[in-house]
């Protein structure tokens, strides 16, 4: 007998939020199975990395921190992530439980993977938090974000974009959708790098079996480097100059320069690549590089099929729309100096404090004069 009508809608919602806390009392991390087909993995070897990942960080439901990664307390409280996480759900007035299935998910999916319900639908897609690469920060294009970029982007939103503003959210709260954040991201990281370590440093086929030697070797040499960057990404901040002022009649000539490069990507006029023409190369960001397999095998083509279409990263429109990054003269100078994090907008200034790049800081800060004429 057919369901009736409610019924039959219902069953698709919540397959349509899976992962949201429909139900999902026993919630698991979705693997990043793409990472792990393209690396050649078998389904035990998978299984066994999912097994150390969830020793070590926890559920969905239920976070932990390793103990043997005290500076992660740093950036995590663990009260903190226990709020954030789980499902959405209220035991006291005022507090809410599952902040950040609440507030993320949708987008950004349970495991941070930018794979959430409505991720189809937005361009650009969803931050896929596991890479701890983010955009719009104040450090060095390799560095991590400052806790107070993500603050700021939570904020403030990412105007263009179906990033919102969670201003009306309360500080406290973004505190822990953030706290959460780096929370996924170093767990990402770190599932990256056990991926590799599996597919390169053990025998053919062999699973990872965490003991406690291998788990210290694990826990020192491969993810504690990953939360030290974190902690101590605010000693990697790019510093604009102040007072920030630039010739605009040079910053003109430069922008139209072999040197800086700007007018290939964006145009002439600064319109962005539909009407630059075809004098830059079509590419991609580094969340979509990894799926550009030349032989995939069956497996990796199943899950490309199931996956988010590709598209290409193309040249920002700079004149009419409001940037991505920000509208301060530092954010502008950041974001040429340092290029954009994991898109194809390259850095002009050196890539750590002292280095050359191809511009100088005051050459920099004339194409920001000049590109604030523009709009």
């Amino acid at each position: 007998m057919p369901w009736p009508p409610c019924r039959r809608l219902a069953a698709t919602l919540c397959a349509a939020v899976a992962g949201l806390g429909c139900g999902e009392r026993g919630a698991k991390f979705a693997a990043d199975e793409l990472l792990h087909a393209t690396s050649g993995l078998l389904a035990e070897q998978s299984a066994s990395i999912e097994a150390a990942l969830e020793e070590l960080f926890g559920t969905p439901n239920q976070p932990k921190l390793p103990s043997d990664l005290p500076r992660m307390v740093e950036l995590c409280e663990i009260a903190a992530l226990q709020q954030a996480a789980g499902p959405v759900e209220s035991h006291e007035v005022g507090v809410v439980q599952g902040l950040y299935r609440r507030h993320c998910a949708r987008c950004h999916g349970v495991a941070g993977n930018g794979r959430g319900p409505t991720a189809r639908y937005q361009a650009p897609y969803p931050r896929d938090f596991r890479r701890g690469v983010f955009k719009w920060k104040e450090t060095y294009r390799d560095a991590a974000p400052t806790t107070a970029d993500l603050d700021r982007i939570l904020e403030h939103g990412v105007p263009g974009t179906a990033m919102p503003s969670f201003r009306l959210v309360g500080v406290e709260e973004r505190a822990m959708l953030r706290q959460y954040v780096i929370y996924l991201a170093i767990r990402g990281q770190s599932e990256r790098l056990l991926v590799e370590f599996v597919a390169d440093e053990l025998p053919a086929g062999e699973p990872l079996e965490l003991d406690a030697v291998l788990r210290d070797e694990i826990v020192s040499e491969l993810i504690s480097p990953i939360v030290e960057a974190w902690t101590e990404a605010p000693q990697h901040v790019v510093a604009a100059p102040e007072p920030l002022e630039g010739d605009a009649a040079a910053g003109r000539e430069l922008y139209h320069s072999e040197r800086a490069g700007c007018a290939k990507c964006h145009g002439d006029a600064g319109r962005g690549g539909a009407t630059a023409g075809l004098d830059y190369e079509v590419d991609f960001d580094l969340w979509t590089r990894d799926r550009l397999v030349l032989k995939p095998s069956a497996e990796v083509a199943r899950l490309l099929e199931d996956d988010l279409p590709v598209r290409t990263s193309a040249p920002r429109q700079l004149v009419g729309e409001t940037p991505h990054g920000g509208v301060s003269a530092a954010d502008l100078f950041r974001r040429l100096h340092q290029g954009i994090a994991g898109t194809t907008m390259p850095a002009v200034g050196g890539a750590a404090p002292g280095e050359a790049g191809a511009l100088r800081d005051e050459e920099v800060a004339a194409i920001v004069a000049y590109l604030q004429t523009l709009n």
